[in-house]
């Protein structure tokens, strides 16, 4: 019992900060991240990025094309206010 609860508590803790960020873009709460969406969290990146991110060209960002993005380095992590 312990070993399950531990493995789910490691994949929640590996999912979990992607998540947030995409839901921290998505301020209309439907899933995807739209080009206005996304230009509201990063202001000085333009739609060909958007559009190299969008790998599934409909027009919006998943979850998945976000990670993705992040993984290679092609999406920065969220900006802070500092």
């Amino acid at each position: 019992m312990f070993k399950k609860i531990t493995a789910a508590t490691l994949a929640a803790a590996l999912v979990a900060p992607g998540f947030a960020m995409a839901e921290t873009m998505d301020a209309n709460d439907d899933g995807l991240v739209s080009m206005s969406e996304f230009q509201t969290m990063y202001p000085d990146l333009g739609a060909d990025i958007f559009s190299i991110i969008d790998t599934n060209a409909d027009g919006a960002l998943s979850e998945d094309e976000i990670e993705a993005a992040r993984a290679t380095g092609t999406l920065p992590e969220a900006p802070t206010d500092d």
